[in-house]
């Protein structure tokens, strides 16, 4: 919609424009195309318009604050000259009184409020925004009161203005979306993180539980063997429930082969509790449930975990990001490229400015930051940005306490632990990090730093570790562990992770002490467990230009204490594309232990046709150390349907050994499950595959099915919607209880839920087709579209005699709701529950200025053609 653009030159007002009258002026759905606008057509604007802010412009909209626009109804035809547009003069598209409506600030939305609408001595409605709410949403209400006139009241609770209370505050409403718009200067505002969402706003969800599933069987034939048939399966659930922002969760697995000696076999991997908690930005873990492996090796633990939650932090506070300084002469803009790409602009006031909110960008490359003052002064310097990953932001920190039982591990004793790590950045460029481990018979402590400088980013950490064997004496030893990344700038070779570590005879990791002790208490010869000595790691990745493609190594290296020779991986890859053309090469060697081989592969990937429903050719081909191909495969993929749900593949491949292979694979994703099946062939092997996933939400509504399984999730109600498409999800549509599941949601963030009308029965409206929601991690959020069923009547109307019904005259139902207007041909659109009844067309206060329409609505009407009924009346 483009509403009516007001230029500063009141000669070019005569645009041409296109005015939605349902926002602009009659409250309806009707769009009206005005042709040429003429400097009369809009009366009373003073030239000064702009320095007085007798109006707000933005790029597509005007808010009338303090003027008054008449509309001169000579520009209309026929009896449309008599309708009265003065209650449309203040710019009033809303009637005084309580509204609940969707609240933005400065674009940001601040949630759903009840506002009340009040008629000011103008008349003109508008909002009463509290200096409460404002300070909820982010204003700096000691700067308000500070320079506000007239002083609001001491409770903030009057209804003063906007523009009165704030300079150069207005709120703008919009009909159409149901929502009210703020726009407050920023020098109002606390400056927040860019990215940040109040905590306030994060929706701990409903009490509902789910059950996630994967499903796979297999079916296995060979004559080679000499076996009539092997099969197995394979169920994955994941389960939980939340309670009052608990969530409840428990993860495990069933496995059955007829080849087993244990036929079916249950697992249990996880059971446990946990809680965000906004206040400490972090997670309240209690159960069985497995510690991070940042800086310690993750363990299986039956306990309790406090950890902070780096998810909680805006987008721009994640990750790590150097702070920029500099000086400003005048209101300068501030320009900051990295690898000469722009990635951050804005003004900054005269003077010492501080930028500590920029988005991470991967693990380097130095910042060009660029002042341009107003008059076109350049000042440029650098500020260098290589990162590893322990690195956090300046003053920012991350912790993480653990207590409980060690499990797992086949483990006969189950020692009790305790886990604390803490990091902290210390400066631009310094991070420091610590951490305690403490055992039965086990301790350790690590202590370490990041330090980012021109030449690279490093990381060195230390780790001391004692532990007491009953029968085979004391043990201490060290672990050093050095990491080092940089970006060349010059060649853009992304050294992105280079690590050594190396740990001495006496030292043990927890896991491995525990696995030791767990030997000797039961009396058990010590088998060697595979201590590790030292390892390398080497990641390199090297851009060759636009055309000519991309070039990465990376390589690894270990080798044990109480095992002989050196495990080594090495693989190099190449990977271009010419438009939709992809091309790739890999050679990949593995040695070590008395074993060493090469692997080469060659790959082609070709788009056949174009459309909705995309297919593609694929080429595979590879070798050995030997010279000779392996195996060579060629495959079609495609995908069919509205929503693309299926997918389907067939391959033929041949080996050295002779064997040819025929395979195929299709899936099917429906609104309730995702369903896959495989067959392949040769003249030896028949192997065939069933699997099924998806997820159960059951709610205080009934039962959801989704096909896909996740954990923070969104259900959708919109009652009587079947087959509405949910725009955020890929395949989702409303069911025909009128609910759908958004499987997958960024927690803490602010995510729209969108639903499209398409597909939807024609006597279905939905009041508003999209909301945003910003869940806990884990939360089920629930969120509700209003839905009005009824009849979509389009009435051709006649009158008695051979007036005309004014274009734009308003129609009431019995009840006196205004439902429509009369537009072109003297046509009325009206949504109605009632099969029948009687309208009021009334364009004036006068009674000859009204007329009333008795409608019934004919057996078997059909509206799925045009999605009207279609009726001709008289108005009388």
């Amino acid at each position: 919609m483009k509403q009516l653009y007001l230029v500063k030159n009141k000669k070019d007002l005569h645009v041409m424009t296109e005015v939605n009258y349902r926002r602009a002026i009659f409250g309806t759905s009707f769009s009206l195309i005005v042709g040429i606008f003429f400097p009369d057509f809009v009366q009373a604007i003073p030239n000064n318009a702009v320095e007085n802010n007798h109006f707000i412009l933005t790029k597509d909209r005007v808010d009338p604050v303090l003027a008054q626009v008449k509309f001169d109804s000579s520009f209309l035809s026929g009896e449309a000259k008599r309708i009265d547009l003065s209650s449309f003069e203040k710019g009033n598209l809303i009637q005084a009184g309580i509204h609940q409506i969707d609240v933005y600030l400065n674009g940001a939305w601040q949630g759903r409020h009840k506002l009340q609408f009040k008629k000011n001595k103008q008349g003109r409605v508008d909002a009463c925004i509290s200096l409460i709410l404002l300070e909820e949403m982010g204003v700096d209400s000691q700067v308000v009161l500070e320079k506000s006139s007239p002083s609001p009241l001491p409770s903030g609770q009057d209804c003063t203005p906007l523009n009165q209370r704030i300079s150069n505050a207005f709120g703008s409403y919009d009909s159409g979306n149901l929502r009210y718009d703020i726009s407050i200067p920023q020098v109002f505002m606390r400056r927040e993180a860019r990215g940040y969402v109040s905590p306030s706003l994060w929706d701990r969800g409903i009490n509902a539980g789910f059950i996630g599933y994967s499903f796979n069987s297999n079916f296995n034939n060979s004559s080679v063997l000499g076996e009539q048939n092997r099969e197995s399966a394979f169920l994955g659930l994941n389960t939980g429930f939340n309670l009052n922002g608990w969530q409840f969760r428990h993860d495990s697995n069933l496995t059955w082969s007829n080849t087993s000696s244990e036929g079916v076999h249950w697992q249990g991997i996880a059971t446990y509790v946990q809680r965000g908690l906004p206040d400490l930005g972090s997670v309240l873990t209690i159960g069985e449930a497995y510690s991070d492996g940042e800086l310690y090796d993750s363990i299986n633990y039956r306990g309790v975990n406090l950890a902070s939650d780096d998810r909680m932090q805006p987008n721009s506070q994640r990750g790590y990001a150097p702070v920029v300084r500099g000086i400003a002469k005048t209101n300068a803009r501030v320009e900051i490229r990295q690898n000469d790409k722009l990635i951050y602009s804005s003004t900054v006031s005269p003077g010492n400015f501080i930028i500590d909110d920029l988005y991470p960008t991967g693990y380097g490359g130095d910042l060009e930051v660029s002042v341009i003052e107003v008059d076109g002064q350049r000042s440029e310097f650098k500020v260098p940005f290589n990162s590893v990953p322990h690195m956090l932001r300046e003053g920012l920190s991350r912790y993480a306490l653990t207590a409980g039982q060690i499990r797992g591990m086949q483990l006969s004793n189950k020692p009790w632990f305790m886990r604390g790590t803490y990091k902290r950045g210390i400066g631009n460029q310094l991070t420091l990090f610590g951490g305690g481990t403490m055992s039965d018979s086990y301790m350790s402590i690590l202590f370490g730093s990041g330090l980012s400088t021109p030449i690279g980013a490093f990381s060195i950490d230390i780790t001391h570790a004692r532990t007491k064997f009953k029968h085979n004496g004391d043990y201490s030893g060290n672990s050093l562990r050095l990491s080092y990344s940089k970006i060349l700038e010059n060649t853009d070779t992304n050294l992105s992770l280079s690590a050594y570590r190396y740990s001495t005879e006496g030292f043990y990791s927890l896991s491995d002490a525990v696995k030791r002790l767990d030997f000797e208490s039961r009396g058990s010869k010590l088998l060697g467990q595979g201590r590790q000595r030292s390892q390398f790691q080497l990641t390199l990745n090297q851009p060759l230009g636009e055309r000519l493609g991309n070039l990465y190594i990376s390589g690894s290296s270990k080798d044990f204490y109480d095992r002989e020779g050196t495990s080594k991986q090495y693989q190099l890859g190449y990977n271009n594309s010419w438009g939709s053309v992809n091309v790739g090469f890999s050679l990949m060697r593995t040695d070590g232990f008395g074993y060493s081989d090469n692997q080469y592969m060659l790959s082609l990937s070709i788009p056949l046709g174009s459309g909705s429903n995309p297919l593609s050719m694929n080429m595979d081909l590879g070798a050995t150390e030997h010279g000779g191909y392996d195996n060579a495969r060629v495959s079609i993929a495609g995908a069919a349907g509205d929503d693309n749900n299926i997918s389907y593949g067939i391959s033929l491949s041949d080996s050295r050994s002779g064997e040819a292979s025929l395979a195929g694979n299709i899936d099917y994703r429906s609104r309730f499950t995702a369903l896959s099946a495989a067959y392949s062939h040769t003249s030896d092997v028949r192997q065939a595959s069933f699997g099924a996933n998806g997820s159960v939400l059951l709610h205080s509504g009934g039962v959801t099915f989704s096909p896909e399984r996740g954990n923070t999730m969104v259900l959708i109600e919109a009652p009587g919607a079947e087959n509405a498409i949910v725009s955020n999800s890929a395949g989702v549509r409303i069911d025909s209880e009128g609910y759908a599941v958004v499987p997958y949601v960024t927690p803490y963030r602010l995510s729209t839920i969108s639903l499209d009308p398409q597909g939807m029965a024609h006597d279905i409206e939905l009041e508003s087709t999209s909301q945003q929601i910003a869940p806990f991690a884990g939360a089920i959020g629930h969120l509700r579209f209003k839905t009005r069923k009824g009849y979509s009547l389009l009435i051709k109307v006649s009158t008695a005699s051979d007036y005309s019904l004014p274009f734009g005259a308003e129609v009431k139902e019995e009840q006196g709701h205004s439902v429509g207007m009369v537009g072109q041909g003297q046509r009325i659109y009206v949504r109605t529950e009632r099969e029948q009844g009687k309208l009021l067309v009334q364009w004036g206060e006068r009674a000859e200025q009204s007329c009333y329409i008795d409608y019934e609505i004919p057996l078997g009407a059909d509206a799925s053609e045009t999605g009207f009924i279609m009726l001709e009346k008289l108005c009388q």
